[in-house]
């Protein structure tokens, strides 16, 4: 690791400016989702919904006495560092703060660096879910190990950059996505008789996902555990892309569930447009791996029962905040019209997401 320059800086101090922003809103929530006159504890709001599911993996593991069925949803890498900062702290929102600011640090460094600007940075932490990435969720971890991976791949360190993509697809299933961008990325650059080293770099990558899956199957003997638990715990099969569309939109607009539903789907076919639109762009452009990290996202949210977790998804489509750093250059409009818009709904959704609410 180099040492930190000027604009490494930077975005850490874009990164702690919004672990700042984490309190005061998690202190606003405490206070206005509270169901008396007082206000609930301060560290409450930090451990909702899939927090909740990961810290039940890092304690008990996926088949142990005490947890929760259908957890093989969720890949190892995140429990175990969690499971492993919880042996020295001992307290498992603690573990979980503080292993998203170390690691969310090298990913807004790494971004930075990929991108040549803090600005990807700035991008980054100010994406509509950007409060799952100071929270027990496991995007930042993922993106520490991701966006080096694709800065090895860029220098053509095809042995650094597939041990980190194992890292990155250990953590995520959505690192399944940069196996086949990294593949053409190898094939597209001239290495000549390097070739070889390449390639074998790119195939360490599957060796994360594979030792998940031979994991699953000692314990299940099925070679299809991780995609029952899908089915079972969140009811998300694979479907058409029409009967996505058309599910997606009966929950945004003609459901009979709650306005908050309604308001979180509809941003789900938002950033589903986003990446879809991001995905063409990079092709027309010919930036082959970047169009085929976002294009495989999309195939694999849009091909499900409706559109789930789309918004986080593309907080981890990382060429998009680069490119949007880019873009933005020149045009600072660009720049204030995303903070204006984006930062405005990361404001919502993290103040939903420290109040107990839903927030995809």
């Amino acid at each position: 690791m180099h040492r930190l320059d000027t604009r490494d800086r930077t975005a850490l101090g874009y990164w702690l400016a919004a672990h700042a922003a984490l309190f005061a809103l998690a202190y606003a929530a405490a206070w206005v989702f509270s169901p008396n006159n007082g206000h609930n504890p301060l560290v409450s709001g930090f451990q909702q919904w899939d927090a909740n599911l990961l810290q039940n993996i890092a304690a008990h593991g996926y088949y142990g006495s005490g947890s929760v069925p259908h957890n093989a949803a969720f890949f190892p890498g995140y429990p175990l560092a969690l499971a492993t900062a919880h042996v020295v702290l001992r307290n498992w929102i603690v573990s979980e703060l503080l292993l998203s600011l170390v690691v969310g640090g090298v990913a807004v460094v790494a971004i930075t660096r990929l991108a040549g600007s803090s600005r990807a940075a700035l991008f980054l932490l100010t994406a509509p879910t950007a409060v799952f990435l100071t929270v027990g969720y496991s995007e930042s971890l993922f993106l520490a190990f991701a966006i080096p991976a694709w800065n090895a791949g860029q220098r053509g360190e095809w042995i650094r950059c597939g041990a980190y993509a194992s890292l990155a697809a250990f953590t995520r299933p959505d690192g399944l996505f940069l196996i086949p961008a990294f593949a053409i990325m190898a094939l597209t650059r001239p290495m000549g008789a390097r070739r070889w080293r390449a390639l074998l770099g790119v195939s360490l990558s599957l060796l994360g996902p594979a030792v998940y899956e031979l994991y699953l199957h000692s314990q299940t003997h099925i070679w299809s555990a991780w995609s029952q638990a899908n089915q079972a715990g969140w009811g998300l099969h694979y479907v058409g892309p029409w009967q996505a569309v058309k599910t997606s939109y009966w929950g945004a607009f003609q459901h009979p569930f709650s306005g908050e539903f309604g308001f979180l789907e509809q941003l789900e076919i938002a950033c589903l447009a986003v990446m879809l639109i991001a995905a063409i762009g990079f092709a027309v452009r010919r930036r082959w791996p970047e169009a085929v990290y976002c294009g495989l996202a999309v195939i694999g949210l849009g091909t499900q029962t409706w559109y789930q977790s789309v918004p986080r998804t593309m907080l981890i489509m990382f060429p998009i905040w680069v490119a949007l750093a880019h873009f933005t250059r020149t045009r600072a409009w660009a720049a204030a019209m995303h903070l204006a818009v984006s930062g405005s709904l990361a404001v919502v959704i993290g103040f939903l997401y420290l109040g107990g609410q839903w927030a995809g």
